[in-house]
């Protein structure tokens, strides 16, 4: 049995190595066309767009890993399926569950792997990726990048933060808007020409303040300085508001997320995304339970048709997955079962046709 082990992990893995290889070639052409005009405008030399590649490809291998996983479930036991060897290993007394055991076994190491190199590889080098792009390829100042515009935020409940230019390096907002509301009226209303950070303090200092109260006659009153000190937003979550979730691992989004409700948020979209932190890296072992009963029953098709079998599987999975996600963030699902609804259908898909098929 060690033998017929090794005979179809070796089978998987190399399978997988060039499914893999194939969707880096496919997906860095496509992207290379897409920005193409970029790179030749650029004045970087080639060899850093050489390194922008380079940091794209653990992005490429985690994001097609399912369907490179399927593909190779596909061809180890389809193949195996057309020239009779499941047949003979199951004349042998060799059940299609313990056939399949150390394929699930290793499709599940390969999960775990992935979703440490989703919290560590990852998210880094795409830091880097746009870090070379934005920098370099287009070049774009640090402090034109390093910008934020057209804030908001709730602060504190009732209260709303709006900023309309936030300078990161400099830790400086510009043209601040402090609002106070009672339900729908307007309470009070703070405009400010400059609020900066001091990190001595650890708070913001603000300057060119204009304070107007609405209740129950407009008072107007102006301040040159103010400390703005019980404010819950930090720099930091002006920092993180355009960051992708792909660009944080779990730990940082679930910290993002936290201070987003703290502040009042809606973080319903960031919570759904930290779902499929965990979710997205099982859907190569769930993929792999669905698609193996399949396979076996495969008997004189070609690779050919199993190619087209795969995508089509992925296909589902995928505008599952993407439904789920979607009607997460509007609220039609709840978060974890908007990012969970296509493992957790094609799980139990897997486990039906598991038990159906001929053991």
């Amino acid at each position: 049995m060690r033998l017929l082990d090794r005979y179809l992990i070796q089978k998987f893995l190399f399978v997988l190595f060039f499914a893999s290889m194939a969707f880096i070639v496919i997906f860095i052409v496509v992207d290379l066309i897409e920005h193409l005009d970029k790179f030749l405008e650029s004045k970087a030399p080639f060899s850093r767009t050489v390194v922008y590649y380079l940091y794209y490809i653990p992005s490429i291998i985690t994001l097609t890993l399912p369907v490179n996983m399927l593909l190779s479930s596909l061809f180890a036991l389809g193949t195996m399926a057309q020239h009779n060897e499941l047949v003979a290993c199951m004349s042998a007394g060799v059940s299609l569950y313990r056939l399949v055991w150390p394929l699930l076994l290793v499709a599940l190491l390969i999960s775990l792997l992935s979703g440490i190199a989703n919290e560590t590889v990852v998210p880094q080098a795409n830091r880097t990726r746009l870090d070379i792009y934005e920098h370099e390829i287009r070049d774009r100042p640090r402090e034109q990048f390093g910008t934020r515009r057209e804030i908001s935020l709730q602060d504190r409940g009732e209260r709303q933060l709006s900023i309309d230019y936030y300078n990161i390096r400099t830790q400086k907002a510009n043209k601040v808007n402090i609002v106070w509301r009672d339900g729908n009226r307007i309470r009070e209303r703070w405009d400010v020409k400059t609020m900066a950070w001091d990190s001595t303090r650890q708070a913001w200092r603000m300057s060119g303040i204009t304070q107007r109260k609405f209740d129950p006659d407009e008072e107007i009153s102006r301040l040159d300085t103010l400390w703005y000190e019980d404010s819950q937003i930090l720099p930091g979550d002006l920092v993180d508001l355009d960051q992708q979730p792909e660009e944080m691992n779990y730990f940082e989004l679930k910290r993002f997320v936290e201070r987003m409700s703290i502040m009042g948020s809606n973080a319903r979209k960031w919570i759904v995304d930290l779902h499929m932190k965990i979710s997205y890296p099982l859907a190569s072992f769930i993929i792999v339970l669905f698609g193996a009963p399949l396979a076996s029953r495969k008997r004189r098709s070609g690779p050919a048709l199993g190619f087209a079998l795969a995508l089509l599987i992925s296909f589902v999975y995928f505008g599952f997955m993407k439904s789920g996600q979607v009607l997460g963030y509007n609220g039609t699902l709840p978060p974890w079962l908007g990012a969970w609804i296509g493992n957790i259908v094609f799980g139990v898909g897997g486990v039906v046709l598991m038990l159906m098929t001929r053991k």
